[in-house]
């Protein structure tokens, strides 16, 4: 009975973090709300993930604000450009699958290995924003290098997003309330296996 109370119980500790993503997905929506700032939003849901997937513990929230200040600057250009690009190739998608005949094949064929592309970066791109003090030129490079190259890591985590999503929508809605921050837990214990080998560093404290 003593252990049920201990804060060391592996039950308490995992709704300890279970209460942490869900924050951290609270955290994320609402700093996303204006749409410019969802590059420093998502590079401070990775700068806390990162830590947690680590057990490094510490304050969920002061980490949030901490790495969404860190990021500011350099993830605001960044969030803009995803969504854009994002939106772009959205509407190329939809356009080109309404083109009949070989042409409009064609041009949705190579649309779909773009939006698959660009999608593989942006698994990377926010977390690397988080973890290195480096320029967007650089982490734009180092997301594709990092995402072909350990390609199945990264389906990997394309699949659990979209499986917490499904699962969410279409067969337990509450647990949409921790998905992102979920997701993004799950992305960072990948991460952080990968990112050793690159021998990369926080860019902050």
């Amino acid at each position: 009975m003593k252990n049920l109370f201990n804060i060391d119980n592996p039950v308490w500790r995992f709704m300890g973090k279970l209460t942490d993503l869900a924050v951290l997905s609270g955290l994320w929506v609402l700093f996303s709300l204006p749409v410019v700032t969802v590059g420093p939003a998502t590079a401070a849901l990775y700068y806390v993930t990162l830590k947690l997937a680590n057990d490094e513990e510490g304050y969920t929230v002061r980490s949030f604000f901490h790495g969404f200040r860190e990021n500011l600057i350099p993830g605001i250009p960044l969030g803009i450009g995803a969504v854009f690009v994002g939106i772009f190739l959205g509407c190329d998608l939809y356009l080109y699958s309404r083109i009949e005949g070989q042409a409009g094949t064609l041009l949705l064929c190579v649309t779909v290995i773009f939006a698959a592309v660009y999608l593989m970066i942006l698994f990377y791109l926010f977390p690397l924003l988080a973890r290195c003090d480096t320029d967007w030129k650089h982490l734009l490079a180092m997301a594709f290098v990092m995402s072909v190259k350990n390609f199945g890591w990264t389906l990997l985590m394309i699949v659990t997003t979209v499986c917490f999503l499904a699962i969410g929508l279409f067969v337990l809605a509450p647990i949409l309330i921790a998905a992102i921050g979920g997701a993004a837990y799950i992305h960072s214990k990948i991460l952080n296996m990968l990112l050793k080998e690159y021998q990369l560093g926080l860019c902050s404290e």
